[in-house]
């Protein structure tokens, strides 16, 4: 595994996401299996959760799966729902999350999405639960740069930690005004979807023969070169989800290997970086 320091933390650039594990009973198992192989084999210490996913199953999940590793050496992230943040329950949220992954403290702690959450009301309650010793950092997700600046302009607002965003290498509008208004002012980005959001979207990048002529040649497969592209500057970092152990050693397959520039710029041409502001895309 290779890491990237930010305001004093050591993150993995590659972890493990859990949307709706666990909600499958019969797949359960298996998913149990792969994750601790994540952890156990690939050091894939970084883990994204929340609230939301399966209604507080996949946290269940994590707590069992994640039980006997040593949790200094663990990052957990997880996320509140826009509207228990409005209604308050920062606290109560924090709170069941924690009860859920049998764990004292979460590393980082998002806002889900933007919704209509008071901004300045979100940074003092989170600022309070990092108080309480409950959470060690505080963050938002799919916040494009207009809420990033709102949320800036907030007392307290800088103490961001990170932005969680879709990003991948066949979306990469953040890459246009978010990802450096991000590196400027000190937020880690961290990409969601690296492999895609959709089955037909994956497809446009792993069917495609130019890509997988790059991925031959630089001893990956088209998903750890899609994973590549993303962590390419290693100022980025990523989870993605997998419920199979031979997906699992596909994906990260020489993930850490550089892409030269060459291939990067083959890269572009297929699928290029954009040239005007696009509104963020979201899930």
């Amino acid at each position: 595994m290779q890491y990237l320091e930010h305001r004093g933390e050591r993150i993995p650039l590659v972890g493990i996401g859990t949307y709706r594990l666990g909600e499958d009973k019969n797949s359960r198992r298996q998913e149990m299996q792969t994750f601790r192989s994540a952890l156990f084999d690939h050091d894939m210490t970084l883990i994204d959760t929340a609230e939301m996913y399966a209604d507080g199953i996949s946290e269940l999940f994590v707590g069992e799966a994640a039980a006997g590793f040593e949790r200094s050496k663990l990052f957990i992230v997880d996320k509140i729902l826009p509207h228990n943040a409005m209604r308050g329950q920062y606290y109560d949220s924090c709170a069941r999350s924690l009860e859920r992954l049998g764990t004292d403290y979460i590393d980082l702690y998002l806002l889900h999405w933007r919704g209509g959450v008071d901004l300045q009301d979100m940074v003092s309650n989170m600022q309070r639960l990092v108080n309480k010793g409950m959470i060690r950092r505080w963050g938002v997700s799919n916040f494009d740069t207009s809420d990033m600046r709102e949320l800036f302009a907030c007392s307290g607002g800088s103490e961001c930690f990170c932005d969680q965003v879709l990003y991948n290498l066949a979306s990469r509008g953040p890459e246009f005004s978010l990802i450096p208004w991000c590196r400027q002012n000190g937020v880690l980005v961290m990409a969601y979807s690296p492999l895609c959001q959709s089955a037909y979207d994956r497809m446009s990048v792993t069917g495609d023969e130019r890509v997988a002529q790059i991925a031959r040649r630089q001893g990956k497969t088209c998903e750890s070169l899609m994973l590549s592209f993303v962590i390419r500057g290693r100022d980025i970092i990523t989870v993605f989800k997998t419920s199979s152990e031979q997906h699992l050693a596909h994906n990260m397959q020489n993930v850490f290997g550089a892409i030269s520039d060459e291939d990067l710029q083959a890269l572009s041409q297929r699928f290029p970086s954009p040239e005007r502001e696009t509104p963020l895309e979201k899930i």
